[in-house]
């Protein structure tokens, strides 16, 4: 009599089971990471190579304009008055980075308004447009698209502050036109940032989340173009939020793996923590309004900017 032997299949433990799910789920702990920071990298690199190109915006408008730096936004005077032709059509109030693309050969808006009565084919009116070109939004905030409250700021106060100082001459420009030439060291002065806005002037707990259109002086990226220096004077000087009660202030927005990218006036690029831009951050994260100016002045000296006598 021939007997058969039933040979069984081996199979895997519930201990087994637990130790392969074990091992899975740490391998995954310590890629996941890896891969949202290789994201973040990948993202600042983009925005870094968008600000060389902005700069390249820069020089070009200096060697366009006898020498003139951009301002930071024309001012308001009325609803249709200070329109300038830009790349794609003629732009109400348009800011540093829209007057920049007549320089670089993108167009900022898909149809830039003449007017703020008028309105684009987004519904929004001529003074609150939203940046449709890529290289004017940084990667990481890519829905900050508000031209007022925008991603990249720009070191105005110095640079270009083209507010008026007496409401009745609409050529009483508070510190523009400034020449390029003046710069002691443009491999040493700010130009154009990341921008946390307004928010920079409260806690970290107390900030809110970007909205477009907003006024709210706490929310991420509002007057977000408008960036403030590490010192600001809000007496005798200027801050972006200076209609706001209290004043708030602008500062450097730390969004790339706790660096802000920067582009120096000579073009190069860099990023930087906010205090190695000499600003000072207290314990809860308000940017406070002293620090240290000498990255931003176009002299290179410490001192904030204050009205002219």
């Amino acid at each position: 009599m021939t007997v058969y032997c039933r040979r069984t299949q081996g199979g895997f433990t519930l201990i087994e089971l637990l130790v392969v799910v074990a091992i899975i789920a740490a391998l995954i702990g310590i890629l996941v990471p890896s891969l949202s920071r290789a994201r973040q990298q990948a993202r600042s690199t983009v925005c870094t190579a968008d600000l060389r190109t902005l700069g390249q915006g820069i020089v070009l408008y200096a060697n366009t304009f006898d020498d003139r730096l951009l301002p930071g936004r024309m001012p308001k005077v009325d609803d249709e008055n200070w329109q300038v032709d830009i790349a794609g059509g003629t732009k109400y109030r348009p800011t540093f980075l829209a007057m920049m693309g007549s320089q670089i050969g993108l167009p900022p808006f898909a149809d830039p308004q003449p007017t703020k009565l008028t309105v684009d084919r987004e519904g929004e009116p001529g003074d609150r447009q939203n940046y449709t070109a890529g290289v004017y939004l940084c990667p990481s905030v890519a829905q900050w698209t508000d031209e007022r409250n925008g991603s990249y700021g720009y070191n105005y106060q110095f640079l270009g502050n083209s507010r008026l100082r007496d409401s009745s001459d609409v050529f009483s420009f508070k510190n523009w036109p400034v020449n390029l030439s003046r710069a002691r060291s443009p491999a040493g002065c700010v130009a154009v940032a990341d921008s946390m806005g307004t928010a920079a002037s409260y806690a970290v707990h107390s900030r809110q989340d970007y909205a477009n259109n907003s006024r709210d002086a706490e929310r991420y990226g509002n007057e977000g173009f408008n960036l403030d220096p590490p010192t600001v004077d809000p007496v005798d000087g200027d801050l972006a939020g200076h209609g706001h009660t209290p004043p708030v202030r602008s500062a450097v927005h730390a969004r790339h793996l706790g660096r802000g990218n920067v582009l120096w006036l000579d073009g190069h690029c860099s990023g930087q923590s906010l205090q190695s831009l000499g600003y000072s951050v207290a314990g809860d994260g308000i940017v406070e309004l002293t620090g240290n100016n000498r990255f931003w002045s176009i002299d290179g000296k410490d001192r904030p900017w204050t009205k002219p006598d």
